[in-house]
C-alpha cells in the first residue's frame, strides 16, 4: 500500500486545478438555510435560502457552463428532491460543482460544519400509507457534475427507498462525488441508496458511507450499456446493510482501490448474469463482513455469488478489526482511529493526510 501517496497526490493535484479553473470564471450561487431567503439573488451578500432556488437559478442558465453553487453549513430540508438540469451545457473542465463553502481539507473545517441534507419527502397516497415509496434528494440530469463536502441523512419513512444522489440516463457522463459523507440508519433515517449513477464515469472518491443499505451503485441504463472510466477509491463503509458497493453492467476498466468495507452484510453485490466476471481489487481492507459477494435485484440480495465472480486482488488484507474514531467533537470523526487497522490507507474524507488529525 505505499505507492497510494503519489497516485493520491497527483490526482488531487490536478482535481484541485481543474476546480479552481472552472470556479474563477464561474457562475457562482451561495446558499445559506440560516441567514439566507429565496427572494434573493444568490450572491455572497444576499444568499438564496434552500438548494431547490440555487438549482432553479443554475438550471436556467443558457451560456455554457462553469456554474458553482456554495452552501453555507446547515440544515437543509428537502420536502421534495432536487434537481439540477436545463439546457446549459457543461464540460470536463467547465463543471457543476455543488459543494460546502468549507471542504474538508480547509483547516477551519470540522464535522459540524458539514451541510446536512435530510429529506422529509412523503409520496404516500392518503388512503394506502403502506405502499413501498421511494424518494431522492439531488437528481443529476446534466453531465460534468462534482458534489463536495456534503453530509447526507436520508429519509424517516418506513417503507420507502431513498437515494441521496441519482443520475439516469443514456447520455449523461462524468459525475464526481467526493469527500461526503451518507449517515443512515435503517429503523429511524434510512438510505437505501447512498449514490447512483448509469452510464460512463461516475465516480465514488474519499467518502464515507455509515449504515447503508447499499452504498455506491454504478446501475444499469436503459439500454444495458456497460459505464466506462468508473471507479470507487479512499472511501469508509461500515455496517452496509446490503453491500459496499454494487455493480451492474461496468467496463473492464472499472477500479476500486484503497477502499475499506467493513461489518457489512456482503463486500460486493452484482446483477445476475449469465456469463463469467472477474473484477479487480487493490490496496483495501474487506474484512469483518457476513459474505464476500452476491447476486441482487432491486428489492435487495438473492444470495451468494459462484465461481464464475472472481477477483484479482492485491494487497487485499481480510482479516483484523477495523475501529472508529466516535467523539463528534474530533476533526477526524468516523475515520480509522489513528495506528489502527487501515489508518495507513488513505481513505477518508481528507485528501491531505496528516500525522494526527487534531480536534
Amino acid at each position: 500500500m505505499e505507492n497510494h501517496k503519489r497516485e493520491h497526490g497527483f490526482f488531487f493535484v490536478a482535481l484541485s486545478v481543474a476546480f479552481l479553473n472552472s470556479i474563477a470564471a464561474s457562475q457562482v450561487v451561495y446558499v445559506d438555510g440560516r441567514t439566507g431567503r429565496d427572494e434573493n439573488a444568490g450572491t455572497s451578500e444576499r444568499p438564496g435560502r434552500t438548494l431547490r432556488r440555487a438549482a432553479e437559478i443554475v438550471n436556467s442558465g443558457k451560456e455554457p457552463g462553469p456554474a458553482a453553487i456554495k452552501i453555507s453549513p446547515g440544515i437543509y430540508n428537502l420536502t421534495e428532491s432536487v434537481t439540477f438540469g436545463g439546457p446549459r451545457l457543461y464540460s470536463e473542465e467547465s463543471r457543476l460543482v455543488i459543494e460546502a463553502s468549507i471542504l474538508p481539507d480547509d483547516p477551519k473545517w470540522k464535522p459540524a460544519l458539514m451541510p446536512v441534507i435530510l429529506s422529509t419527502e412523503d409520496p404516500r397516497k392518503q388512503d394506502n400509507f403502506d405502499k413501498l415509496t421511494e424518494t431522492y434528494s439531488l437528481k443529476i440530469e446534466v453531465s460534468h457534475v462534482t458534489i463536495h463536502g456534503l453530509k447526507f441523512m436520508g429519509n424517516p419513512l418506513t417503507q420507502n427507498w431513498h437515494c441521496c444522489i441519482s443520475r439516469i440516463g443514456d447520455d449523461l457522463d462524468d459525475l464526481l462525488v467526493t469527500q461526503c459523507v451518507f449517515v443512515g440508519d435503517a429503523d429511524t433515517c434510512d438510505i437505501y441508496c447512498g449514490a447512483l449513477a448509469t452510464g460512463n464515469k461516475f465516480v465514488v472518491d474519499h467518502c464515507i458511507f455509515r449504515n447503508c443499505h447499499a452504498c455506491a451503485v454504478f446501475w444499469d441504463g436503459p439500454r444495458g450499456v456497460a459505464g466506462e472510466g468508473c471507479s470507487i477509491r479512499y472511501c469508509i463503509v461500515e455496517g452496509a446493510y446490503i453491500a459496499g458497493v454494487w455493480t451492474c453492467q461496468t467496463a473492464d476498466d472499472f477500479e476500486f482501490h484503497h477502499n475499506i468495507v467493513t461489518r457489512s452484510e456482503y463486500f460486493w453485490m452484482r446483477k445476475g448474469t449469465d456469463g463469467s466476471l472477474r473484477y479487480r481489487v487493490r490496496d483495501c481492507i474487506v474484512t469483518d463482513n457476513k459474505h464476500y459477494t452476491g447476486y441482487g435485484v432491486e428489492s435487495g440480495p438473492t444470495g451468494q455469488t459462484g465461481q464464475e465472480v472472481t477477483f484479482d486482488e492485491s494487497n487485499v488484507v481480510k482479516q483484523g478489526r477495523v475501529t472508529f474514531e466516535t467523539n463528534e467533537a474530533v476533526r477526524a470523526y468516523l475515520h480509522v482511529t489513528p495506528g489502527g487497522l487501515g489508518s495507513d490507507l488513505g481513505a477518508g474524507l481528507f485528501t491531505k493526510q496528516t500525522e494526527k488529525q487534531e480536534p
